[in-house]
């Protein structure tokens, strides 16, 4: 309510030197948020590459596990395999009893 009018009182009118000042407060907070803005970017560009790479190296080591175990298929050729607990074992036939 302090900022309302009230009649027959005097309201002071800012000068060059408060617009000057105000002028100056608002170029100071638009600087600060522009190197706010750009260290965000740069945490966000720097971390995520991070990340990335990180997916790329467990993706290798992955490939990696992948080609092996296609390699020790193919030393079974084309009989029935199992997986037991990432081992590959060559599927007996049960032959009569």
């Amino acid at each position: 309510m302090a900022d309302l009018p009230v009649p027959g009182s005097i309201q002071a009118q800012p000068n060059v030197k408060v617009h000057k000042l105000w002028t100056e407060q608002q170029i100071a907070e638009i600087e600060c948020r522009i190197k706010r803005l750009e260290i965000d970017a740069e945490e966000l560009i720097k971390g995520r590459l991070k990340n990335i790479e990180a997916e790329i190296e467990m993706l290798k080591r992955k490939l990696v596990l992948l080609y092996q175990k296609n390699d020790q298929l193919e030393k079974f050729g084309l009989e029935e395999v199992i997986d037991v607990n990432g081992t590959n074992i060559k599927r007996l036939e049960n032959q009569g009893g």
